[in-house]
């Protein structure tokens, strides 16, 4: 029989295909040929069982307004506390269960009392003027009480609310237990307790420094080797870290890269072994680095267009906004599907009551949505006196993600006759005139809370205790202090709905929408991923298998 192809044809039609192979594979690496989005489970799934210690992990991030736990809101401040610092818990990643961390165990003796028992041997940095000692059940009470207000301006507190007036007692019957009885049954307590702005810090620095906002000494896996503002913060192993074995890496590099593209261009570089991006980024990332691993989560903080806040005696509510229909003529004018897909390419999920919807149970269900409605939205306002509209300024920070929904934002309420002038402002600036209470509107953004009553007390609680928000109406006010005794679940789900309703009523904020988050890390680094955004640095099961 007559061979098809002679030996040289044969070598040719080899050297063809492995020709053909290797364009190909050029085609898709310069197309992007690269890994999926890894969403749902997949984010979760996280293996040290064969980790190797060593390597230092390089970071960016935009800024720090403060490395003080108990002080601080901003959420760069939480990634920062739990690598220096620990707390007695944690949320766990999925946030639907507790984890230990200073605690070897706790137990609830009934409604009000509490019992945690510390590991023994767990040291604080080597650093004067704490100089290595044993962490103590004494160093958790100074703690609380701090965060409380009790050493320091009560004002500068702002979480003081999860256990002010709430505890009728902290105990430390020896150096390792901590027995905490609040004065009535308080739902929140555990969750605050695993808050990342609840940890425990040594009097002796405080003491020394006034505050810690510039320097810092914890028990945690990190610690602070040198922080220059506006340039970088180094981290190093703690190396008498309780955990056995732990953290895993030997540091933690952070360089201060306030523009995006900044740090884009440098993860794609290789001087970045992770990082946090925007929706728009990935699809560089998935051209210009596909091999970099891609984690999607749902988002958790919430833009929020607000009216103004109402603190009777001192801020008062002024017109147009002291009438109801006007705030809820607002509500009617702005489609949150179409600003989200607007202002975030619609990466994000639109959000309904104040408490977002992926903090299961206790976000609103899809039916209580304001409908959009610019029809309605004209008549209220016609009803309230204002047939023609009015003028009004909207105030935010002058960053993209701020101005880009804002001016979506700002359109919308155009076709109702509400004619908004926007005020961008510095980062700084804007907190510092939000916090004086007095504006017209702003778009904001809300934190993300450990409770689901962290979305209430400090924006509708008592004026004492509303540290981000003021908002004079008792009846709210009652209703949100009576479902912090409801102990049972499901009953307090029902009812924390119920004021989420009459904040709808209201009208005074509206949630607009969460975006979702997104970090990418090289394919030789393996981290443990939390769902709360204040947990994304919990950094001390981290490992590289390239260092």
């Amino acid at each position: 029989m007559r061979h098809l192809f002679t030996t040289r044809q044969c070598l040719k039609l080899l050297l063809v295909t492995f020709f053909l192979v290797i364009g190909i594979g050029l085609i898709f690496a310069s197309t992007g040929f690269a890994r999926e989005l890894l969403k749902g489970e997949d984010v979760y799934k996280f293996s040290d069982k064969n980790a190797v210690s060593g390597g230092t992990y390089r970071n960016a991030w935009a800024t720090i307004r403060s490395l003080d736990p108990h002080i601080e809101t901003a959420a760069a401040t939480t990634s920062f506390a739990n690598m220096v610092y620990n707390g007695l818990l944690r949320l766990a990643p999925h946030m639907d269960n507790i984890e230990l961390d200073l605690a070897k165990s706790w137990r609830q003796i009934d409604d009000r009392t509490y019992e945690f028992k510390l590991h023994k041997g767990i040291r604080f940095h080597n650093i004067p003027p704490v100089n290595g000692r044993e962490l103590t059940s004494t160093d958790v009470k100074y703690s609380i009480m701090r965060i409380v207000g009790k050493y320091g301006k009560k004002a500068l507190f702002a979480h003081r609310y999860y256990f002010e007036d709430k505890l009728e007692s902290i105990e430390t019957p020896d150096r390792y237990t901590i027995v905490f009885k609040t004065k009535e049954p308080y739902a929140p307590f555990v969750n605050y307790l695993a808050s990342a702005w609840t940890k425990v810090v040594p009097r002796e620095a405080v003491e020394k420094w006034g505050t810690l906002k510039t320097k810092a000494i914890g028990s945690g896996p990190f610690m602070l080797k040198e922080y220059v503002k506006g340039s970088h913060m180094t981290f190093v192993k703690h190396p008498k870290y309780y955990k056995k074995g732990l953290p895993y890496l030997d540091g933690i590099n952070v360089k201060f890269m306030p523009r995006p593209a900044s740090y884009l261009a440098a993860f794609l570089a290789g001087k970045l072994d992770g990082q946090g991006f925007y929706h728009f980024q990935v699809p560089t990332i998935q051209k210009e680095a596909p091999d970099a691993i891609l984690y999607e989560w749902p988002g958790c903080y919430t833009r929020i267009v607000r009216t103004p806040p109402w603190a009777e005696g001192t801020v008062p509510l002024k017109p147009p906004f002291n009438d109801r229909r006007v705030r809820q003529a607002i509500a009617h004018a702005i489609d949150k599907v179409k600003l989200l897909k607007l202002a975030w390419d619609g990466k994000g999920q639109v959000q309904i009551g104040h408490v977002p919807i992926p903090y299961k149970p206790w976000g609103l269900p899809a039916k209580d949505q304001w409908e959009y409605n610019p029809e309605k939205s004209k008549k209220l306002l016609a009803e309230a006196g204002y047939p023609n509209g009015f003028s009004c300024e909207l105030m935010t920070w002058n960053l993209p993600y701020m101005t880009g929904p804002s001016q979506v934002i700002q359109q919308m309420l155009k076709q109702v006759g509400i004619n908004v002038k926007i005020n961008a402002l510095e980062f700084g600036q804007y907190f510092n005139k939000t916090y004086r209470y007095k504006y017209e509107m702003a778009f904001h953004i809300t934190t993300a809370g450990y409770d689901p009553e962290e979305w209430l007390v400090p924006y509708f609680g008592r004026l004492d205790k509303s540290t981000y928000y003021k908002w004079s109406n008792p009846e709210l006010w009652d209703m949100i202090d009576k479902q912090s005794r409801i102990m049972d679940k499901k009953k307090r789900v029902a009812y924390i709905h119920e004021i989420q309703r009459k904040v709808m009523e209201e009208a005074m904020s509206q949630m607009m929408f969460t975006t979702n988050r997104y970090w990418a890390v090289r394919p030789y680094v393996h981290l443990k991923n939390y769902f709360h955004p204040s947990s994304a640095f919990t950094a001390e099961r981290w490992w590289m298998e390239k260092h």
